[in-house]
């Protein structure tokens, strides 16, 4: 079982779930590494400082999500790399994420949460697909990420999400269909919040976007294919757009979800929508 390299470099992170957190609290695996409670701790002072105050205007700017009556075990999805934005301000960079994740008690920012994330402005400008763990309720369960991988425009994803059949160990991988590299995280059960999850999402999650349309995607929409959850192709999805008519975020922001199962996050770039 590998160890964790457990980053030391003082400097503040944005992480999906809406926190900034100290990077010396982010545990970073190598990849396809196990996390689990014999190989990793979290680092001192992590516990009272490892989630801070947000940065401006993080939130999920459209979502689709289900609750099941059970705990969620299987989830995967497949999409393809949206162009840049337009906007790529160098002072107030932003991080536009896109991600399907397994939540844990309600499907909001801050509980714990898997997730493959396709991510822009987070290691710079340009995509990245890196798998996450992030519970912001509780420090002593630690951000764990598995190494980010080089995505392009164009390029297309596959994504999983499984627990093993003995409950003991979550995988979350994201594939770059293109060339092969993929970003893959093992969590313990125990170190994975010790929680059920009964959400699952697909989330178009932004920081510092706000009124600023292009900086989002040029393009208008996300489209994620080959959706199922516990090998349900048709879950039955709440749809919710909370920076559609949102002045501090409206690009008119909307989710939909089309008879074949397919789930489109969708915008306006350019102008805000309310301009």
């Amino acid at each position: 079982m590998l160890a964790s390299n457990v980053l030391s470099l003082s400097a503040i992170v944005r992480v999906p779930g809406g926190h900034e957190v100290p990077i010396e609290c982010i545990t970073a695996l190598p990849n396809r590494a196990v996390f689990n409670a014999s190989s990793a701790r979290v680092p001192a002072g992590c516990q009272q400082t490892a989630m801070v105050e947000a940065p401006h205007i993080q939130i999920y700017a459209a979502d689709v999500h289900f609750e099941s009556k059970s705990p969620l075990t299987s989830f995967t999805a497949d999409w393809v790399v949206p162009p840049l934005p337009a906007s790529q301000p160098f002072l107030e960079r932003q991080v536009v994420y896109f991600w399907p994740g397994f939540k844990s008690q309600a499907p909001e920012m801050g509980y714990p949460v898997l997730q493959p994330v396709l991510q822009y402005g987070e290691h710079g400008p340009s995509w990245a697909l890196q798998s996450w763990f992030v519970d912001a309720k509780q420090p002593q369960f630690p951000v764990v990420t598995a190494p980010a991988i080089d995505v392009q425009p164009g390029h297309r994803i596959t994504s999983y999400m499984s627990q093993s059949s003995d409950g003991a160990t979550w995988t979350v991988s994201g594939t770059n269909k293109d060339t092969g590299k993929d970003s893959t995280l093992h969590v313990a059960y125990a170190r994975a919040g010790k929680t059920d999850y009964n959400y699952a999402m697909l989330v178009n999650e932004n920081i510092n976007v706000n009124e600023h349309c292009d900086r989002m995607p040029a393009a208008t929409g996300v489209t994620f294919t080959n959706v199922t959850v516990n090998g349900d192709a048709k879950p039955a999805w709440t749809t919710r757009a909370d920076c559609a008519g949102n002045d501090a975020c409206d690009c008119g922001n909307a989710a939909s979800v089309a008879a074949n199962g397919d789930v489109t996050l969708s915008w306006r770039t350019g102008a805000a929508a309310s301009a």
